[in-house]
């Protein structure tokens, strides 16, 4: 054997010696730990008394905290509280910011209140109360607990970066910049600086978000999570993008319909522009038809607080058979109060059943609806449109939206109820669904989750619906729902499928019952 090849052999041997070594330290640490918790498990099944019980739960939670586990260590320390009163105000406090960072934010809040009840001038205890229930979606509770602290300490940085960032979570970014930048004139902080950034983002300033965020050194885990998250809201707000989407449609009356469009948006001069082509195939028992349509549109913000856009198009049906139709909308948004006035005119082409497009119904609809965060739970809108059809016939609609936040954040969970009323001129026949005095009350949950590679949405509904057609009174319970599946591929690529479904009435043209089916995928470029 030559010397090359025993040298070879050599570093093998020894590789496979090193690997072994630290694949038996690793094996050994998870089997010393498993054999601590157990101990600790032990331990406390055997004492007797509620404070040596309560101490070990505390030490295993400990334990959990150092192995980051802090789901565990959360439910450990809960234990520990709940046996014994007699763990001092900063030992409470520690265990408060572990439950609060293994987001049971309303345990969390609970120790909190019940430290700052005893002794209202813990200021840390005061400054992590804040925290939390600014994280918890509780803002104006937050902001109120920070204000406290500043009466005392005006220049306090927890509570002046706490206050900031519960009224950029509360959709007040015009507030919190000035508080931002009066923390990174006295020092440069990474917290301050990604919240500056992010309320520079949402008033659609991406200018100076791009150059706050070039700003940002992340030292941990956490800051680095925050800064993708970012800089994947910056690409977004910035980076040309490209969507392809299709969408099938069956309804109980036998109308078939498929949509494809593919879409790509831009920025130009602050001017969001995106261009729109969509091609629909349809059919039924009487009909096969198709429709073709191309869209320019454009947006932007002249203030921080009003935004304006419109767009043209031009729509044709059956390849050239029908004559062409020119689209356009038209639309504006201004900031009111705690929310926002948004008003819009449009024309289209109605192409969403075969017979509609034989009948080459075209629509305008003026819109304008009102909506508000009444509280940090509460949300409501209020809307109504009128809507003229090319057959002669006109439409009144009115909405009505109450939506309550049982769990803000992440899992996001939502209960609401939704009314509608529509009223049509007449019944024209000409394929879409045209009721008087339609009353719809439907009640909904709806659910939100999200991480760095999947997010989920679902929303099931459940209600009434009455109404007139053809001189027929008709009485319904109604129910139904969405639901969709998105994977995150890369950071500049996402793919999301689709489904819904009902028997509103008021989700579909034709009136029937329907389901829906589609996938799109996003690319940022």
């Amino acid at each position: 054997m030559t010397k090359r090849n025993v040298l070879r052999v050599f570093v093998i041997a020894v590789s496979l010696a090193v690997s072994t070594l630290f694949s038996s330290f690793a094996y050994a640490q998870e089997e010393a730990f498993d054999l601590t918790v157990e101990n600790y498990k032990k331990a406390i099944e055997e004492a007797t008394d509620s404070a040596e019980k309560a101490r070990l739960h505390k030490e295993l939670g400990e334990v959990f905290v150092s192995t980051d586990d802090l789901k565990s260590a959360a439910q450990e320390y809960l234990d520990a509280l709940s046996l014994y009163d007699g763990f001092s105000p900063e030992e409470r406090v520690r265990m408060a910011v572990y439950i609060l960072w293994a987001e049971r934010y309303d345990d969390g809040i609970s120790v909190l209140r019940s430290i700052l009840a005893e002794d209202p001038d813990f200021l840390e205890a005061r400054i992590q109360l804040a925290k939390g229930l600014s994280w918890s979606g509780r803002y104006s509770e937050a902001i109120a607990e920070a204000d406290a602290v500043l009466e005392k300490f005006p220049n306090n940085r927890d509570a002046l970066l706490i206050k900031a960032n519960a009224l950029n979570w509360q959709g007040k970014p015009e507030e919190a910049i000035p508080i931002y930048e009066k923390l990174l004139k006295e020092e440069e902080e990474f917290d301050a600086r990604l919240g500056l950034a992010n309320a520079y983002l949402s008033l659609g300033k991406t200018d100076a978000a791009l150059e706050s965020s070039k700003l940002l050194q992340p030292r941990y885990a956490y800051q680095e999570r925050a800064l993708t998250r970012l800089n994947t809201a910056l690409r977004r707000g910035t980076q040309p993008s490209f969507d392809a989407l299709f969408t099938h449609y069956d309804d109980s009356d036998g109308n078939l319909v498929d949509k494809y469009s593919v879409a790509y948006g831009f920025w130009m001069y602050g001017l969001r522009a995106d261009l729109k082509y969509i091609h629909t195939e349809a059919r039924d028992g009487d009909f096969d038809n198709s429709a073709d349509e191309a869209t320019i549109s454009l947006y932007a913000k002249p203030t921080e607080s009003v935004g304006i856009g419109g767009g043209v198009g031009y729509g044709q049906a059956n390849d050239g058979d029908t004559d062409g139709f020119f689209t356009w909308s038209a639309r504006t948004d201004v900031d009111v109060l705690n929310g926002t006035l948004g008003v819009s005119i449009s024309r289209n082409l109605f192409s969403e059943t075969s017979e509609l497009i034989e009948n080459n119904i075209r629509t305008t609809t003026f819109d304008i609806n009102l909506s508000q965060n009444l509280t940090d739970r509460w949300f409501t809108a209020v809307g109504y449109a009128y809507t003229d059809y090319s057959d002669g016939n006109h439409s009144n609609l009115a909405r009505f939206l109450l939506r309550y936040a049982i769990h803000p954040g992440n899992p996001a969970i939502n209960v609401g109820y939704r009314f509608r009323y529509i009223d049509f001129a007449s019944q024209t026949g000409e394929g879409y669904f045209d009721p008087n005095d339609l009353i719809s009350n439907q009640v909904f949950v709806s659910f939100y989750y999200e991480n760095e590679k999947i997010f989920l949405f679902a929303q099931p509904y459940f209600g009434h619906k009455s109404f007139r057609r053809f001189g027929n009174d008709n009485d319904d319970i109604v129910a139904g729902g969405y639901g969709s599946v998105g994977i995150k591929l890369t950071e500049n690529l996402t793919a999301e499928g689709f489904i819904e479904g009902g028997s509103s009435g008021v989700d579909s043209a034709t009136g029937f019952d329907y389901f829906l089916v589609g996938a799109q995928l996003t690319i940022l470029f």
